[in-house]
């Protein structure tokens, strides 16, 4: 049996002794033996202690496991002319990417097939899929998100109501199985640098997170994050810091500052340049980097 304090027990003795009724036959035999203990300062009872479970901790939020690790090559073209690519104005880069199998894993398949260019258990020269070293990352949607564009090539087919409706998207002259991925992902938009796809569309584009966005939880789903290249200073960060399309006149228009010419310049080389490459979708330059952000070179890591 454990020690105890013996003021602690003469204390409690003299507490319980103030609280007995003063009458009762029982009760004058037990004040009689608290009142001799108190006196005798000793702790010799038998006193039985039962120890006060301390709270559990609270359970931390799930982390989803990395199963597979990837790459994604960039180049930030800095300064171009209609005809070349100045490369001493381009920034090279890689974002490592981890992937969560276990947590969306139908998506993860999708992502490797477009990393790789090629779908499990065909045999290269037989295959043909999209591949994002053709891509690009092409718009923002401030302050949550960035986007990768189509890869190019690849096209999306209506199909009439007699043939049942729906979507199906063709590459190389070939249908290709990019339709929408729909699975149960219980992640959430909680942090910078996730990997993620709007559910309800197929076809090649996903995004990365630049900042927690709970908005995105009802129609997106997480399926990887990056690992190394969204630190503060990495190569997620140079992205985020290319000027795009606002869709709205410079603060400084008004007063003809250097900057309002500035802007109007870039916006008329940007949408020359969307024309020249045969980019007819004027309703979604809004967001739109005004740098090319290349995707040169995608594949996967050693675990």
């Amino acid at each position: 049996m454990g020690s105890f304090d013996r003021r602690g027990v003469v204390r409690s003795a003299l507490v319980v002794l103030a609280l007995l009724p003063e009458r009762g036959a029982g009760a004058a035999v037990t004040r009689r033996r608290l009142a001799a203990l108190a006196s005798a300062g000793v702790a010799s009872l038998p006193l039985r202690t039962r120890a006060t479970p301390a709270p559990a901790p609270s359970a931390a939020p799930a982390r989803a496991r990395v199963t597979q690790r990837a790459f994604v090559d960039v180049r930030i073209i800095e300064s171009y002319t209609m005809s070349e690519v100045l490369e001493n104005a381009a920034l090279r880069g890689r974002l490592t990417l981890g992937l969560y199998g276990d947590d969306a894993p139908k998506q993860t398949t999708r992502f490797v097939q477009l990393l790789t260019g090629r779908r499990a258990g065909r045999p290269a020269e037989a295959d043909s899929f999209p591949s994002l070293a053709s891509a690009s990352f092409e718009r923002r949607r401030p302050p949550e998100l960035l986007l990768s564009g189509p890869v190019p090539g690849v096209r999306e087919l209506r199909l009439p109501e007699s043939l049942g409706g729906g979507q199906q998207y063709e590459w190389n002259a070939q249908i290709v199985p990019l339709a929408p991925v729909f699975e149960s992902v219980r992640l959430r938009h909680d942090r910078r640098g996730l990997l993620t796809h709007r559910i309800a569309d197929g076809g090649t584009v996903f995004g990365i997170t630049l900042a927690p966005a709970p908005q995105l939880d009802r129609d997106w789903a997480v399926f990887g994050e990056v690992l190394e290249g969204a630190e503060p200073l990495g190569l997620l960060a140079e992205i985020e810091a290319l000027p795009f399309l606002t869709g709205e006149a410079a603060p400084d228009s008004a007063t003809g500052r250097v900057g309002a010419a500035v802007y109007a310049a870039q916006r008329s080389a940007f949408m020359a340049l969307t024309q020249a490459i045969g980019d007819t979708r004027a309703d979604e330059r809004v967001g739109r980097l005004l740098r090319r952000v290349e995707i040169v070179s995608t594949g996967l890591l050693p675990s």
